[in-house]
């Protein structure tokens, strides 16, 4: 299993290259990204993300984390999450599971209750920091997995080992649930958070609308812009943007298209705006960005 750099899709449909084992690793340069930005997105899996260098800060489920160098954050499966560098030079090593990974394993023993994080989807992020011995140990084992070579004989079997035991010292960590009951007004607005992120996604090459984006989830537009201020704090046009950049960052980069090809693709219909907007953003012009990439 090979280190890649982070690819993000709409509801991030993840390519794990052994489904019998779906576990991938990332690499995330937050230079290397639209605005040192990842915009929100879900997925399926687990996520484990150790800082390591710089710093970033991290919006999931509307709460924020400052996660520094060395430090690492723990994201649930389904969690709406984004993240942002809060320096330049800022790096993360990324873990990306699939929970059937350690549901099956923890069933198969009869040792369901284990799992229970990952079914019940609480926490949806926990901070891990080296102050205590628990989270001393996760940390040195998420930097011993990002210094082996993924060539090293059985390194499946090496993996696993180490997330079963990341996954046992989280255990530990993670706080007690307030209440058995669940708080249905925040799950239902993740819900609907997750339709609108998959619709923009979706479509964003095409003219959207924001009467369109809250259609999507079935509510108003003032609905829309509430579910986006306490989400991801920015609103649906400014999201909807945000991510339009971030593709044409990632086609100038991965592909020789034309830029009058990117700037159509995206959602622009203007070639003229397209470039205005994106120097107001990187102080240089597509065709400059695309040249400074280039090794």
């Amino acid at each position: 299993m090979e280190n890649t750099a982070s690819a993000m899709a709409s509801m991030e449909k993840l390519d794990h290259s052994n489904q019998a084992f779906p576990v991938s690793e990332f690499i995330d340069e937050y230079d290397a990204s639209s605005g040192g930005i990842y915009p929100s997105h879900w997925h399926q899996e687990m996520e484990l993300q150790i800082i390591l260098s710089g710093s970033a800060r991290y919006t999931v489920n509307g709460e924020n984390y400052v996660v520094k160098e060395g430090n690492a954050l723990y994201i649930a499966p389904n969690a709406i999450h984004q993240s942002s560098s809060l320096e330049p030079g800022t790096v993360g090593y990324n873990l990306v599971i699939l929970p059937v990974l350690f549901t099956r394993i923890l069933k198969n023993i009869h040792c369901e209750q284990y799992s229970l994080p990952l079914t019940m989807l609480q926490p949806s992020a926990f901070l891990i920091s080296p102050d205590s011995k628990t989270g001393f140990s996760i940390l040195e084992t998420m930097r011993r997995m990002y210094y082996t070579e993924s060539s090293n004989h059985a390194y499946e079997l090496f993996l696993l080992q180490n997330l079963l035991g990341i996954w046992r010292s989280l255990l530990a960590l993670f706080p007690k649930p307030a209440s058995d009951t669940a708080d249905s007004p925040k799950l239902l607005k993740e819900s609907r958070m997750r339709d609108m992120l998959d619709y923009i996604h979706e479509n964003f090459s095409q003219p959207i609308t924001i009467s369109q984006i809250a259609a999507s989830a079935s509510i108003s537009r003032s609905e829309c812009f509430r579910c986006f201020s306490d989400m991801s704090h920015i609103t649906p046009m400014e999201y909807l943007n945000q991510y339009r950049m971030f593709e044409a960052t990632r086609q100038l980069t991965t592909t020789s298209d034309p830029i009058t090809d990117i700037c159509y693709a995206v959602g622009f219909n203007s070639t003229s705006y397209f470039s205005k907007e994106f120097k107001k953003i990187y102080q240089m012009t597509p065709r400059e960005y695309r040249a400074s990439k280039k090794v």
